[in-house]
């Protein structure tokens, strides 16, 4: 007959390892959670200032292509470059045109300012989620269309969505004395779907009759 036996050190080390795992494990267990993810933002109109910039670069770098050939001899004319130096040579500091120059770039200045400071637009809704979850506003729209959609009594309906409220203009066959009924229960399915949002938005019911 044969016996198994354990040395001393082999049992450390077994132990060792079912600590390291117990202390991993309690430290997934207590960590903190990840944050969540910010609201998408839009491009706003930073882009088409950038863009304008671009054309910039772009047309001084044709002018200094043309400069280069004209001096290397590709190509005749003058150039244009030398032609703008001569012109404001001898322009005086305090000429009309410096100062109508020096306007020009302060109210450009003064206009492109608050472009660059402003921030961008924000374009989805949070939703009521630790992880972060964002709507867009025209995904919204159309939830709130399939959630009305199918009521008795409406036919169609216009959904606009802000960040603060969601309006709703249902247009109903129904006769007139339904109206209150039938704006509680647009507004109750509206409400229902507006609840996942973080802030929920407030809700405006609007009920039209079609014309006969």
């Amino acid at each position: 007959m044969s016996s198994e036996t354990t040395s001393p050190a082999t049992g450390d080390r077994a132990g060792g390892d079912r600590a390291a795992t117990t202390a991993r494990n309690a430290t997934t267990q207590h960590a903190a959670p990840l944050p969540a993810a910010k609201s998408p933002a839009g491009t706003g109109t930073t882009p088409l200032v950038a863009q304008l910039l671009a054309l910039a670069l772009v047309a001084l770098g044709v002018v200094a292509v043309q400069h280069l050939l004209v001096q290397l001899g590709a190509v005749s004319g003058d150039s244009w470059l030398d032609t703008v130096v001569q012109a404001a040579d001898g322009v005086a500091g305090d000429s009309p045109a410096v100062l109508a120059a020096a306007i020009v770039a302060l109210v450009v200045g003064v206009l492109l300012l608050p472009i660059a400071l402003k921030p961008r637009p924000r374009r989805t809704l949070a939703l009521t989620a630790d992880s972060g979850v964002h709507l867009r506003r025209k995904d919204l729209v159309r939830v709130v269309e399939a959630a009305i959609d199918g009521t008795d009594g409406v036919t169609d309906a216009d959904v606009s969505v802000g960040r603060r409220k969601v309006k709703v203009v249902a247009r109903s066959v129904a006769t007139t004395d339904r109206d209150a009924a039938l704006e509680s229960t647009v507004r109750e399915q509206v409400e229902k779907v507006c609840a996942a949002v973080d802030p929920s938005p407030r809700v405006d019911v609007t009920i039209r009759h079609e014309k006969s």
